[in-house]
């Protein structure tokens, strides 16, 4: 069975946690808050209803 690799991540407008999971075990990620022209990232949705951007790099 293969477990996959998460980071947690804090919502930049409001501080909640989330976790996302990595496309490699070893990647960094940048939150932003708003999307930019290219790059590996996928969408956060907090609770609250902010919406982010992580950024795998």
């Amino acid at each position: 069975m293969n477990e996959v690799a998460t980071k947690a991540v804090t919502c930049p407008h409001c501080g909640e946690n989330a976790s996302v999971p990595l496309p490699g075990g070893e990647t960094e990620v940048k939150v932003r808050k708003s999307i930019a022209a290219f790059g590996d990232h996928t969408t956060v949705t907090c609770s609250q209803g902010h919406t982010y951007w992580v950024y795998f790099c």
